[in-house]
């Protein structure tokens, strides 16, 4: 009875594991979703409602999904609290906050601080042509990630179970 428990115990973990390992994929391709859409409402924000960026980048972050949530308030939260930061500096902040929510890759990492050191240092016109191919970049890195998800996911899954399978067979 007790090596039944153990075993159903080491199982049930391989499988969990493999299973949270699988999620980061899908998060990361949602991920890029929802930044695209972010982005999309921060448009909005500077070309029709002139918003100042701190509060621009606060409404993104309330209306957004939780997983790119970080970003914009984070660096919000820096425009606001912090004399002398820069939107640049700020939305670093932000990106590292994202980063540790979801892993980013150093290119996509690269491919957000690029877009952070156009924000709120050029006029109107400028920022949305930046949010403009941030957005189309964005979106190369969603398909990226989705392939990247339907390779690896299931992968993850099933190593997850065999692993514990393999496990126990060890150990009975």
């Amino acid at each position: 009875m007790c090596k039944l428990l153990g075993a159903l115990c080491i199982m049930m973990s391989c499988t969990y594991l493999g299973l949270q390992i699988s999620s980061i994929y899908r998060k990361r391709s949602e991920l890029f979703r929802f930044l695209q859409n972010g982005l999309t409402m921060l448009e909005t924000e500077i070309n029709y409602t002139a918003t100042p960026l701190p509060l621009a980048l606060e409404r993104v972050g309330k209306k957004n999904n939780k997983h790119c949530r970080s970003l914009f308030m984070k660096a919000a939260a820096a425009l606001h609290e912090k004399r002398g930061v820069t939107a640049s500096e700020a939305w670093a902040e932000g990106i590292t906050a994202l980063a540790g929510e979801v892993p980013l890759t150093k290119e996509e990492k690269e491919l957000l601080h690029l877009f952070g050191q156009e924000l709120g240092g050029s006029a109107k016109e400028e920022q949305l042509k930046n949010i403009a191919l941030t957005k189309k970049q964005l979106y190369g890195a969603q398909k990226a990630a989705e392939v990247e998800q339907t390779q690896k996911q299931k992968l993850w899954q099933y190593l997850g179970f065999c692993l514990g399978a393999v496990l126990v067979l060890m150990l009975i």
